[in-house]
């Protein structure tokens, strides 16, 4: 999920009703959405250089070509969570993270919507870092050195250019945005075509099949960390201005089919070009690999305008902070919550790109990291919607009353992801029962979902708990 750029309804933000609504319901004049424009915002969503990097590490855990591909495709099969919150969204009219109020509490929402901030800022982290290596590449595309001044330079240059386009508003932005993405959407398709002209597919072909239980499920789970795991909390933001008459099912076809073509379209071009760099998923910067192995003809306008597209995702990742500071209660100024976004994502750029040098180990452990935790709320939401909501919907009142915590519905929560990061290795969080299959593998993020969705099944709709909320 490179572009996490901006799940408070950005995509609405031409309307300036629907600008101010903020988490509040929204009426039904505004309801005017099809579910076939959801197929347009995920497409612009997913579209992004970071794509090409999820392809490289799928081939990293040692598959064959036809098992990557399976594994590309099990992985954006997450997306089905994003689709069952988009419904949500459409039948709720608010956010997912408010939604998600109707289950925890009012009170007790405040600690996954927590957990949702700061992997909202670590995603805005990668975004800066992502266009930063991305700007590196771009200049060894066009002759100069790679070095910790041209890293740092581009470092200033990005930050610049984020803050220069910030100036000129959301809704210039989001005009950028739906020109570049289609621009570098094209232009991705044109290095695909030139990777399969060029491609030594009897190498391809012949590399060896890999482990299915500790290459490829491993490989599954980091790719749905990254995509539709990591999007479900965002799914109710784009969807809840949808037609009344929408129905569920082109709804969620909308949602999971934009998603998932351009994402399995940049993951066959790292894929592609991990079959004739076999390291590239260790580099220390990926992307420059990439532009390293296209002509400069192509490198050279394919990576200025991935830079472009990550600079616009990196401006509506910032406008977004302040909604889930919203959601759990604290009313902060936009400029002050955008202000401190800033701050500690580019501490969080300083380190990876000058400390640890390099971009994959921390990413994957991110991933991996936040992965648990949205994986256990994920289960939770899903049970819920499914046993309660769909039928009964998300009453006004559920949603926006003072509420405590409904301790059943946080102690699966809670039980689940601890249980997945008992058996994760993190990088700086090793579970204490990460052996065996579980050794150097990321299996923890379907213990975590399947965990938390059996306990969440087992105890969360008894009646008693479902009156928790309420203290």
């Amino acid at each position: 999920m490179d572009s996490k750029a901006s799940y408070d309804g950005n995509i609405q933000a031409t309307d300036p009703g629907m600008a101010e609504l903020g988490i509040g319901l929204v009426p039904p004049v505004h309801q005017t959405q099809k579910p076939v424009q959801l197929f347009f915002v995920w497409c612009a969503a997913n579209i992004g250089i970071l794509g090409v990097v999820y392809g490289a590490v799928i081939v990293s855990f040692g598959l064959s070509f036809w098992q990557a591909i399976l594994a590309a495709v099990a992985g954006v099969a997450s997306f089905a969570l994003v689709g069952i919150t988009s419904i949500a969204g459409k039948i709720g009219r608010t956010t997912t993270l408010t939604l998600s109020r109707v289950i925890f509490g009012k009170r007790g929402n405040i600690a996954p919507t927590s957990f949702c901030w700061v992997n909202l800022m670590g995603w805005e982290a990668v975004n800066i870092i992502t266009g930063t290596l991305t700007l590196v590449a771009l200049f060894a595309a066009m002759g100069f050195e790679e070095s910790l001044t041209t890293t740092a330079l581009s470092l200033f240059l990005f930050g610049g250019l984020t803050v220069l386009v910030s100036v000129l508003g959301q809704n210039a932005v989001l005009m950028m945005q739906k020109w570049i993405t289609r621009i570098f959407g094209a232009m991705t398709l044109l290095v695909v075509i030139y990777l399969f002209f060029t491609a030594d597919w009897q190498a391809i072909l012949a590399l060896p099949s890999g482990s299915w239980l500790t290459g490829f499920l491993p490989a599954v789970s980091i790719i749905a960390a990254g995509t539709g795991i990591s999007w479900a909390i965002a799914g109710a933001d784009y969807s809840r201005d949808q037609r009344p008459d929408s129905g569920e099912k082109p709804i969620f076809l909308a949602v999971v089919s934009g998603a998932a073509l351009p994402l399995l379209l940049l993951m066959l071009t790292g894929i592609l070009l991990t079959a004739q760099i076999p390291d590239l998923a260790s580099s220390e910067n990926p992307i420059s690999a990439i532009g390293k192995l296209l002509p400069s003809w192509m490198a050279i306008p394919y990576l200025a305008a991935a830079t472009a597209g990550v600079v616009t995702i990196a401006v509506l990742s910032l406008y977004s902070a302040s909604l889930n500071l919203l959601s759990m209660g604290i009313k902060l100024q936009q400029r002050s919550a955008v202000a401190l976004d800033a701050v500690l994502v580019l501490g969080i750029a300083l380190y990876v790109l000058f400390v640890s040098k390099g971009f994959l180990g921390p990413f994957i452990a991110f991933l991996i990291f936040c992965g648990v935790f949205l994986a256990a709320w994920a289960a939770i939401f899903m049970v819920d919607f499914y046993r309660l909501r769909r039928r009964a919907g998300y009453p006004e009142a559920d949603l926006f009353r003072e509420s405590g915590a409904n301790r059943t519905a946080l102690g699966c929560w809670i039980v689940g992801a601890l249980a997945g990061l008992m058996v994760s290795k993190t990088g700086f969080i090793d579970g204490p029962f990460a052996v065996g299959i579980f050794a150097d593998s990321s299996l923890g993020l379907f213990v975590s979902f399947i965990l938390s969705l059996a306990l969440y099944l087992a105890f969360g709709m008894r009646k008693g708990a479902c009156r928790d909320n309420q203290r």
